[in-house]
């Protein structure tokens, strides 16, 4: 097993990464669910850590699974007429990956409260503005709504590749 990507197969790293970071989105996008069951068993106090802590760890992983892909730019690259929807497509996922934490810690904040990684505060608790905690709140609303399409889109190429395209791609991410 190779650490590195290749014509034929995508390297551990990148697959480790994928598959890590799919799980972790698809938990962290279903807390909400999660919350709203929980909240007479649990603090919501105690939630809201486990939900930053995840948010920060996503957002540790986006970037350094960025910095891998751009280090490692061995990967086949896509016919001619995907390469732009492919590239617009990958573009979007990191963005969202990005503004989704980012606007996380602005409502953390906007609401006075503080932002932790499991249990260690990493943005203390400071006075209320209403207007970053309205817009963040919202903003992360929608962000999390355009992820799940997204997501959606994203495994609907993967089996457009695989399925229509016939290239094997999903062989090569599994």
């Amino acid at each position: 097993m190779t650490m590195l990507d290749s014509e034929n197969r995508y390297g551990v790293v990148s697959r480790g990464l994928h598959w890590v970071m799919a799980i972790l989105l698809l938990v962290m996008l279903s807390t909400e669910v999660w919350f709203e069951g929980l909240e007479h068993q649990v603090r919501e106090a105690d939630l809201m850590v486990w939900h930053q802590t995840l948010g920060l760890i996503i957002f540790a992983l986006v970037l350094f699974r960025a910095l891998w892909r751009w280090l490692n730019r061995s990967r086949l690259a896509p016919p001619a007429h995907w390469a732009t929807m492919a590239r617009l497509g990958h573009i979007a996922l990191y963005a969202l990956m990005i503004l989704m934490p980012l606007s996380g810690v602005a409502t953390s904040l906007g609401e006075g409260d503080p932002v932790s990684f499991f249990g260690l505060m990493v943005f203390a608790p400071g006075p209320e503005i209403e207007l970053l905690e309205e817009v963040g709140e919202d903003l992360h609303e929608v962000l999390a709504n355009v992820l799940w399409v997204m997501i959606g889109v994203h495994v609907a190429a993967a089996l457009v590749h695989q399925l229509w395209l016939g290239d094997r791609l999903m062989k090569r991410m599994a």
